[in-house]
C-alpha cells in the first residue's frame, strides 16, 4: 500500500501533455484487437512474415505514425503564444533540422542510423513518466528497440543493413547489450505503472514486448508505434489545441502527412516499391527524418511547460 502511494504521487503531475502523467493511462480498444489477430494469425500458422504482410506494416508504420508528429509548430506556436512571423521561423529551423538528418542519411548512414535510434530511445522514454531518472526514462524507450535486437537478432541486422548499409551489424550487437539493463527497467516502470493504477497500460506494454520479440520487426514496431504509442500523443495533442474542432485537425493532420508522403515520393522512393525490404528501410528513413525536428521542439516545449510548473508551485 505505501509502495503504490507513493507511486501515485509521483506519478500525479498535471495532465497537459501524452496522459502518462496520470493514473489510469487509458490502452485504445484497437490496441488489443490488433495484437489478438495478429497472435492468432500466427499461433494458426498463417505467418505474419510473409511479403505481403511486410510490405503492409511498413506501410501503416509511415502512415499511422506521422499524424502525431504533424502538429508540432500548431503546438509550439499555442503553447508559446507566438506570432504568427516567429512561428514561420521556427518553422523554417523545423524543416532545416529534417534536411541535416536527410543529408547525414547521405554522407553518413550508420551515424544516422545510431542517431535515429537514440531520438526513438529518448522519445519512447516520454511515455514513463512514472521513472523519475531521465536516463531510466530513456532505458525504458530503448527497450522498444532492444527486445526486438535481442530476440530477432538476423531480422533486425537485415533490416539496418538495408538502412545504413555495411558496417550497421555492430549497432544491433550494441543493441542485445544493453538489452538487459533497458528490460529491467522496463520491468521496474511497469510494476510503478501497476502500483499506480494503469494496470491496462502496463499489460498493453507487455504485450506489446511479446510482440517485438516474437514476431518480425516490422510488424511488432508496427502494434507498438502505431496502436499503442501514436495514440496517446494524439489524446495529447487534443489537450493541447483545446481551441482546434476534430474537423480542424483531421484537415491539418492530413495536410501535413500529405506533404511527407509527396517528400518521401522525391527523396525515398523505395517506400513505393514492391520490395517489403526497401519499404521498410525507406519507413524508418522519412520516420527519422521527421524524428529529429518532433524530438527536439518537444524538448524545447517539456521545459517550458516544467518551468512554469515550478513558478506556479513556487507561488502557491
Amino acid at each position: 500500500m505505501k509502495l503504490a502511494r507513493i507511486a501515485q504521487l509521483s506519478w500525479a503531475r498535471p495532465n497537459d501533455g501524452a496522459g502518462t502523467h496520470v493514473q489510469g493511462v487509458p490502452v485504445p480498444f484497437f490496441f488489443w484487437l490488433v495484437f489478438a489477430g495478429i497472435a492468432l494469425a500466427e499461433l494458426s500458422g498463417a505467418s505474419v512474415a510473409g511479403s505481403l504482410s511486410l510490405s503492409l506494416a511498413a506501410a501503416l508504420m509511415l502512415i499511422g505514425g506521422l499524424p502525431h508528429g504533424a502538429f508540432d509548430i500548431a503546438i509550439a506556436q499555442a503553447a508559446l503564444r507566438l506570432k504568427w512571423q516567429i512561428a514561420a521561423l521556427i518553422f523554417g529551423a523545423y524543416i532545416g533540422v529534417a534536411g541535416l538528418m536527410l543529408a547525414l542519411w547521405h554522407l553518413s548512414p550508420i551515424s544516422a542510423l545510431a542517431l535515429f535510434l537514440a531520438f526513438s530511445a529518448i522519445h519512447f522514454g516520454d511515455d514513463w513518466d512514472m521513472l523519475d531518472n531521465g536516463l531510466l526514462r530513456t532505458m525504458a524507450g530503448a527497450s522498444v528497440i532492444c527486445v526486438a535486437a535481442f530476440f530477432n537478432p538476423a531480422a533486425v541486422s537485415d533490416l539496418f543493413l538495408a538502412m545504413a548499409g555495411p558496417g550497421a551489424e555492430w549497432i544491433q550487437r550494441a543493441l542485445v547489450a544493453i538489452a538487459p539493463v533497458a528490460i529491467l527497467v522496463t520491468i521496474v516502470g511497469i510494476w510503478q505503472a501497476v502500483a499506480a493504477g494503469s494496470r491496462a497500460w502496463a499489460l498493453a506494454h507487455i504485450c506489446a514486448l511479446i510482440g517485438l520479440a516474437y514476431f518480425p520487426p516490422q510488424v511488432g514496431f508496427l502494434i507498438y508505434f502505431v496502436f499503442l504509442h501514436s495514440p496517446l500523443h494524439m489524446r495529447g495533442i487534443e489537450r493541447r489545441l483545446p481551441q482546434w474542432s476534430r474537423l480542424e485537425l483531421w484537415l491539418y493532420g492530413g495536410v501535413i502527412c500529405a506533404s511527407c508522403l509527396i517528400g518521401a515520393y522525391i527523396f525515398a522512393p523505395g517506400f513505393f516499391s514492391a520490395d517489403p525490404m526497401q519499404m521498410s528501410s525507406a519507413a524508418f528513413q522519412i520516420l527519422s527524418v521527421v524524428a529529429a525536428p518532433h524530438l527536439l521542439l518537444s524538448q524545447v516545449l517539456d521545459r517550458r511547460q516544467n518551468a512554469e510548473r515550478s513558478m506556479s508551485g513556487s507561488a502557491g
